[in-house]
């Protein structure tokens, strides 16, 4: 398949510039302004500062082609970007050779070029430099469960606050939110959940990252994840509505050798075996990841939690052996895919 001139350009130019120095809102590289709707996107799925977006754009775009990026959490449908896009696109008579997105998402503009980029692989090749040396873990297990949450999201604030009320010595709980993220307009549904959350975060299983900044190592490494001694991750991945962002809490365990149970979009870990990679049924229960209705979905993945709980550490030891060649085959599937664009 011919490359189009600019995915070309972001693979030579803009993916080959160190990421905080090309992590800018405009960055304006030979002809091209390469605007990155990350800098903007707020986890509300919005974006800010669109006038001002616009303004500059108009004031800098004469004569230039445009490369839109949405790498990291926007969705571009859900966020008012399309419209900043379509805009642009008429104001300087762009065409699907001078304009180009380079996304997550399926969908058409006119006059424009939508390269679609999947997070998977992506992924694969990001985290590899960290996680590349760590075993697939062996046991025995010293705990059942595990959660690493680092933005108090909903969904997340339940998980924990299932494991620490129930299962609490079973379970390594890192959640390093004080609160829960909720939007005041609907903080009179959740009044319950609210002040668990105020009275019991943050959780912190070694030390909160210094100024909520922190690296791969951090997320990932083992230094900081005692990967063996734990069973499964309890994962809640950012896009809890579609399957279009599979990030690296979810990926890493695909290489590390761990099973887990993911709240995602419905569909998730089908989406994970059009890469090639294998799940955990039988031993785990995955029809949840049919479930299209948020709550029932994460009351059957509760209600796994709750099965899988009851196992005695010793069930666990010869359940984890039966998944080996599972785990090894995704390791083998993981190399596959680092050098997989699309």
């Amino acid at each position: 398949m011919i490359m189009h001139p600019l995915e070309r350009f972001f693979w030579q130019k803009v993916n080959t510039v160190n990421y905080h120095d090309r992590f800018e809102t405009i960055l304006e590289l030979e002809d091209v302004l390469v605007v990155n709707f990350d800098c903007l996107f707020e986890r509300t799925y919005s974006l800010r500062g669109v006038d001002q977006l616009i303004y500059q754009l108009h004031k800098q775009g004469q004569n230039k082609r445009f490369l839109f990026l949405s790498e990291d959490g926007s969705i571009l449908q859900l966020s008012g970007a399309i419209e900043i896009i379509k805009n642009i696109v008429e104001c300087f008579s762009l065409t699907s050779d001078t304009c180009a997105v380079i996304c997550r998402e399926d969908f058409e503009i006119p006059n424009i070029t939508v390269i679609k980029k999947e997070s998977v692989p992506q992924w694969c090749g990001t985290l590899y430099p960290t996680i590349k040396d760590i075993p697939i873990p062996q046991g025995p297990f010293s705990k059942k469960f595990a959660v690493w949450f680092h933005r108090g999201t909903f969904y997340r604030l339940l998980v924990a606050k299932h494991l620490k009320e129930n299962y609490v010595d079973d379970s390594h709980i890192s959640y390093q939110e004080p609160g829960m993220l909720c939007d005041w307009g609907l903080k009179k549904y959740f009044p319950d959940e609210i002040a668990w959350a105020e009275a019991n975060t943050p959780i912190i299983y070694d030390q909160l990252f210094p100024m909520r900044v922190y690296d791969h190592e951090m997320i990932v490494g083992a230094s900081r994840k005692p990967y063996n001694d734990y069973f499964m991750e309890i994962i809640v991945e950012t896009d809890c509505i579609t399957t279009t962002w599979i990030t690296e809490k979810t990926v890493k365990n695909l290489y590390i050798g761990k099973p887990f149970v993911v709240m995602s979009g419905a569909g998730t870990l089908n989406k994970l075996k059009t890469f090639g990679f294998k799940t955990f049924s039988p031993w785990i229960n995955e029809t949840y990841d049919t479930i299209t209705n948020n709550y029932d979905r994460l009351q059957a993945i509760i209600s796994e939690i709750d099965r899988i709980a009851q196992l005695s550490y010793a069930d666990l030891q010869p359940m984890h052996k039966e998944l080996m060649p599972i785990f090894e085959h995704n390791r083998q599937v993981y190399i596959e895919n680092i050098n997989r664009r699309r």
